[in-house]
């Protein structure tokens, strides 16, 4: 994955020009979002299992005929193999 600094850096280059100050501003906005960017992964990661069982709860109220015989809710096993995948 290329830092935010690399991909302003390389656009510019492509475009035959030094970074501009709007560049750079999107450099430093970027870097002082990190802490909160941060965090937010940190408390997705500690409640992935909670966020996968809410999605996949909301697809099956959603769609309600997922739970009819044949489909991919219609035993517990597809059930939780559907939680699996929502979690990967």
């Amino acid at each position: 994955m290329k830092s935010v600094v690399t991909t302003v850096v390389t656009a510019a280059d492509a475009a035959g020009r030094f970074p501009s100050q709007n560049d750079l501003e999107a450099v430093r906005g970027n870097i002082q979002r990190a802490a909160a960017r941060l965090e937010a992964a940190e408390k997705l990661a500690n409640g992935w299992e909670k966020v996968t069982r809410e999605a996949g709860d909301a697809c099956f109220k959603k769609y309600p005929y997922l739970k009819q015989q044949g489909e991919a809710g219609s035993t517990q096993t597809k059930v939780d193999k559907c939680y699996r995948d929502l979690g990967h």
